[in-house]
């Protein structure tokens, strides 16, 4: 573990495919969001309340670590983590910022 973090480009590129799986299955999970399941209702709002904290943290610790990458892959990096940042993470923060901050939202 200690070397992996020392490894700045296998940290951002973890980073990019753990915040693109999240959010892939974040969008399957509301696929089965007209279930009368009460069990996947229930796993929908943990794995909600998980995910959404994680798709904002991760793509800015990729963004971070991009910047201490040799060579001409650290553009390739920093412009993936920076579209990560401004879509998935702006939709995380937007989701979350109605799930639990302001009255109105659903």
């Amino acid at each position: 573990m200690k070397s992996f973090f020392q490894n700045p480009s296998k940290v951002s590129l973890t980073c990019m495919i753990a915040t693109v799986a999240v959010a892939l299955s974040l969008i399957l999970l509301f696929e089965f969001g007209s279930s009368h399941s009460e069990l996947v209702k229930m796993f929908a709002k943990i794995y909600i309340a998980a995910a959404l904290p994680f798709l904002i943290i991760t793509p800015l610790i990729g963004f971070i670590y991009s910047f201490f990458i040799k060579g001409n892959w650290k553009y390739l990096y920093l412009i993936l983590n920076l579209a990560a940042i401004c879509t998935i993470s702006l939709f995380a923060l937007t989701s979350f910022m109605f799930r639990y901050f302001v009255s109105f939202g659903p």
